[in-house]
């Protein structure tokens, strides 16, 4: 008889914070629902003494008559800027003070002080390499990016504050998990320029019909649940969810030594510290040789 085994999820823990900077970088189709999300959890933290939540928006883009009713834009907010109508929306709504940079993400060191979370809803490889190069400012393992990407009908979120395998190297000990791997650690890809592509946008994909009206909505949840996870809960025991909507999946990948290992191509014994890095190079050549 075969038996199932499980491997135990470990844990990736968050200190007690009395404050917790979130910055989204982009405002659009996915990032206008997580914009929501966020506020409603920044409300709920306020409202039932949980930590504070700091929240500012990031995006150059002004609204396009496209993107009403697929993003959270109405017709007058078309010509404006999408950073500063949601954050003055929802400062409204919800009694916050959100801030919003009306410009695309630079050089600048825009994360918050303490615990801060980077949340990535943009579409291009020049986007993330900037938000890679924010979280290198800090090297923190209390400074986090989640990571939300998607294709016609599928995607993605990978949350992570390591950007390279020496930052993983020896993160599970005693039982628990110190660092977790960035989007780009398991998707080298998603730094490298993509050849142009004939549709501008997630709204002209959509009123072509080839990308689906819902999977933006479901990205934003799922993000919005791992920050809740993160702030509320103050634990983790998944880094990355994968949804297929045209077979109605989904499947969320626990920290585990075996899931890490086949999702950042280390080995256990170098996550767990146990052998060198350099080690997996050698078994190569070894066996070349």
């Amino acid at each position: 008889m075969q038996t199932l085994t499980i491997d135990p999820a470990l844990p990736y823990l968050v200190p007690e914070l009395r404050t917790v900077s979130i910055c989204l970088i982009g405002c659009g189709g996915t990032g206008s629902h997580i914009a929501q999300s966020v506020a409603r959890l920044a409300a709920h933290c306020r409202d039932t003494g949980g930590p504070e939540i700091v929240l500012a928006l990031v995006d150059g883009d002004t609204v396009e008559q496209q993107n009403v009713g697929r993003q959270l834009f109405g017709a007058a907010d078309v010509g404006k800027n999408k950073a500063q109508v949601l954050a003055a929306r929802l400062s409204a709504v919800f009694g916050l003070a959100i801030s919003a940079f009306p410009h695309m993400l630079k050089q600048e060191r825009i994360a918050g002080q303490g615990y801060s979370v980077l949340v990535g809803a943009v579409d291009s490889a020049a986007g993330r390499r900037v938000i890679k190069n924010q979280l290198a400012y800090y090297n923190s393992p209390w400074n986090l990016w989640l990571d939300c990407g998607n294709h016609e009908a599928s995607g993605q979120v990978v949350v992570g504050s390591a950007g390279d395998a020496q930052g993983m190297h020896g993160v599970l000990k005693l039982g628990m998990c110190g660092r977790l791997p960035t989007a780009p650690l398991i998707y080298p890809e998603l730094l490298v320029d993509a050849p142009p592509r004939p549709r501008e946008d997630c709204a002209a994909a959509m009123q072509d019909n080839a990308q689906s009206l819902m999977v933006n909505q479901m990205m934003a949840a799922i993000a919005g649940q791992y920050l809740y996870d993160l702030v509320v809960r103050r634990k983790l025991t998944t880094f990355r969810t994968v949804v297929d909507l045209s077979s109605l999946t989904m499947r969320s990948d626990a920290i585990t030594a075996r899931n890490l290992a086949s999702a950042t191509g280390l080995t256990e014994g170098q996550l767990l510290g146990l052998e060198p890095l350099e080690a997996k190079k050698k078994r190569k050549a070894k066996r070349a040789a």
